[in-house]
């Protein structure tokens, strides 16, 4: 059956953002002008009056949405596919992109899709009405849970996301789906538990969705020796870790992502020794222009694999986390440090 007639009446305000663009004079992201809002104050969709649908169409978020339904018949990480997805649509959506890198970034999602093929069933939501409330309870029994990089809350924040803006995909077969999904991410991970040095060094508790942001790109920054020695794929997932919390807030679901917040901090407290190894080259990366996506970049990290899925997850939350700080140098160091990260890595 068609798609569009099944989502067209699901679609809601999708208003662009103002948006995070760097000055000429930082030199990152091309002549653009930089905005931010006020950290305290993240958008609400659901007021604004001026709504803008996003270049790739919510098909987009049904393609996400049954991945993921589906991903727990393989395993937990097979999840990263229906959440690469999701976060292009989002990133896309939420940015100033013209409509050549709009396309851009599309055909490397259509190509990314075309490559797992057996991993995006036909996105057909089945019949029914759940309530996604239930990946929200299925999340709390384990948000406190830190195992490989916290998936499960990036997977539910971003699956609540798209529920929210394509409600007739709640299905019991979606929302089943995903709940299994989280299971067996817990099943498969134990509770870390604190070491002597987060012991030693007591990480401040997180007062806000700016504290979490601010505190994860500050750690981002850590010398190069200490990226290779914990893994920049571990860096990457203390950003994305960190953008779901702040989106489950966002969300209303302000008392899981508290509780997931230990979990962050012992993530990302890890005891720093600077040996003097320098940083890789790399020249800067502009994901809000075409020339980045219109090249073999985003592909090829991974073995050709767009860094299993965080070629787009990572410029998704990475964005999503900078508008939180009005702190131009620490904004302009954080994008040229995750240029470094877009870039194959032992």
């Amino acid at each position: 059956m068609s798609l569009k007639p099944m989502i067209e009446g699901a679609r809601r305000a999708m208003p662009r953002r103002q948006f995070l663009r760097l000055a000429a004079a930082v030199g990152l992201l091309g002549p653009a002008g930089f905005g931010c809002r006020s950290a305290a104050r993240p958008a609400d969709h659901s007021r604004d009056p001026s709504p803008e649908p996003s270049p790739l169409g919510p098909e987009y978020l049904a393609r996400g949405l049954i991945a993921m339904s589906h991903a727990h018949q393989r395993g937990w990480a097979q999840g990263h596919y229906g959440a690469a997805v999701l976060s292009s649509y989002y990133f896309c959506r939420e940015n100033s992109l013209d409509k050549r890198t709009a396309r851009a970034l599309r055909a490397n999602v259509d190509a990314f899709i075309d490559r797992r093929r057996s991993e995006f069933p036909s996105p057909e939501p089945g019949r029914g009405a759940a309530d996604p409330a239930r990946i929200v309870e299925q999340l709390d029994r384990h948000v406190s849970q830190l195992g490989s990089g916290g998936h499960h809350t990036i997977y539910a924040a971003l699956a609540l996301r798209a529920l929210r803006d394509l409600p007739e995909f709640a299905t019991p077969s979606v929302v089943d789906g995903i709940c299994r999904l989280l299971e067996v991410f817990a099943a498969t991970f134990g509770l870390a538990r604190k070491t002597p040095h987060n012991l030693e060094h007591p990480s401040p508790p997180y007062r806000s969705a700016e504290d979490i942001a601010v505190a994860t790109l500050r750690a981002t920054l850590c010398p190069w020796s200490h990226v290779m020695r914990v893994g920049a794929g571990n860096v990457v997932h203390w950003i994305t870790h960190a953008e779901a919390l702040v989106t489950l807030e966002e969300l209303g679901h302000g008392e899981v992502a508290r509780r997931g917040h230990a979990a962050h901090q012992l993530y990302i407290s890890r005891p720093v020794a600077e040996d003097g190894a320098p940083a890789p080259e790399r020249a800067p990366v502009d994901w809000l222009g075409p020339a980045y996506w219109e090249s073999d970049a985003p592909r090829e990290v991974q073995g050709g694999s767009w860094f299993f899925g965080h070629s787009f997850k990572l410029p998704y939350s990475l964005f999503r986390l900078l508008r939180y700080t009005d702190d131009r140098s620490l904004r302009s160091a954080c994008l040229a440090r995750a240029a470094k990260f877009s870039i194959p890595f032992e």
